[in-house]
């Protein structure tokens, strides 16, 4: 579903502990992982640049949102003010 800048699948596809990547302006990226467990939470990290998550040792932004569809909701805002302060700082990286 689009939300804004963002296309991302429903809470079920995270319920199902399913990952989601993507990136915005080839160097704004963005992931969202589920950690269910005794205190679950979708897990939503931001970087830029070009390399893959493996490599990246310091986030742009960490978020830790309730694991329901309200917490997604969250996710959403965090990442869509997260995006806009990039988009002011872009073209100075």
């Amino acid at each position: 579903m689009l939300h804004g800048y963002f296309d991302l699948p429903t809470f079920t596809f995270f319920d199902e502990k399913n990952i989601w990547c993507g990136s915005l302006y080839t160097t704004f990226n963005y992931r969202i992982e589920p950690i269910k467990g005794d205190e679950s939470e979708l897990d939503v990290k931001v970087w830029y640049g070009t390399e893959c998550i493996t490599k990246v040792k310091d986030f742009a932004a960490e978020f830790h949102e309730p694991f329901s569809p309200e917490g997604l909701e969250k996710a959403i805002s965090d990442l869509t003010e997260e995006f806009e302060k990039y988009k002011q700082i872009r073209k100075t990286l």
